[in-house]
């Protein structure tokens, strides 16, 4: 059975995602992908953006994408023709049943990255053990995710504060994690990696010109009226006009001269040392 996904794959919601790229995304992975002839899985990897930016970092090498959805891996497919990328795979498949994945070997991986993946997911610690056998010696597990409790904006609008623990709630209604940021390295440690081998970072998405707050509250205006973030509000017993409430406060930071809005992402490399 797949795993309920809180956003869905609205338009809003794919256009934040398609947004994303190696430097804005995985600045902490740039290091290591000095070699061209790298093999990479990019688990959770939506729309294949990011993929497919790794895929053109390592020429010689290979990246295989999978995702639960089978209309993002089309778009991820569609994506990388686009871009004249060929040394990219995208398969529809769940890190949990990666033994299902034709190429998908235990130890069969230099790099296994996961992109905001595990703040979505029920049992985020069985997901990072499956990831941690997918890894060659002398490899490394690259995950990078935000920290819902530690956004900040300004003006301090209160609607947005509204919004936030609504989505936090919604979140652990469905036994997901928005705050796993803060404690990956603690996961990592019991998927069995140990302190030494963990380096730990963090690194932030700032929304602050014109550009950058009419993208960003553009995003959050619409998937607050037409994502499943409205379904499960609606679910949990919010109104239309409580999602209006958020419509309206997301437009009035998109039109704040002085506003902006910052995500904090948090990083680890784990290192597989035996």
């Amino acid at each position: 059975m797949a795993q309920p996904y809180l956003h869905g794959h609205h338009a809003s919601v794919l256009r934040s995602h398609e947004w994303r790229t190696v430097e804005n995304s995985a600045p902490h992975l740039i290091p290591y992908l000095s070699k061209p002839s790298l093999k990479i899985l990019d688990v959770g990897c939506g729309s294949g953006t990011i993929t497919v930016d790794l895929a053109s970092r390592v020429p010689q090498g290979f990246v295989y994408g999978i995702d639960p959805s089978a209309e993002v891996i089309e778009k991820a497919r569609n994506h990388a023709a686009d871009k004249g990328v060929t040394n990219v795979q995208f398969e529809v498949g769940d890190i949990n049943n990666w033994k299902d994945l034709n190429g998908v070997e235990e130890q069969g991986f230099d790099i296994v990255h996961a992109h905001q993946v595990l703040q979505h997911l029920q049992d985020p610690l069985g997901a990072t053990k499956e990831m941690k056998r997918l890894i060659k010696l002398g490899g490394i597990l690259a995950i990078r995710d935000a920290d819902y409790s530690a956004m900040q904006w300004y003006p301090d609008l209160p609607g947005l504060r509204e919004w936030l623990d609504l989505y936090i709630t919604l979140a652990k209604r469905i036994n997901c994690d928005p705050n796993i940021g803060k404690r990956l390295h603690a996961v990592a440690m019991q998927a069995g990696f140990v302190r030494n081998e963990i380096e730990t970072s963090a690194d932030t998405w700032v929304f602050s010109t014109p550009e950058e707050r009419a993208f960003w509250c553009g995003v959050w205006a619409e998937r607050a009226v037409q994502s499943n973030f409205k379904t499960n509000a609606l679910e949990y017993g919010k109104t239309e006009d409580d999602l209006q409430k958020i419509v309206d406060t997301f437009r009035e930071l998109e039109k704040a001269e002085d506003g902006w809005f910052v995500i904090l992402n948090c990083q680890i490399i784990c290192h597989v040392t035996a």
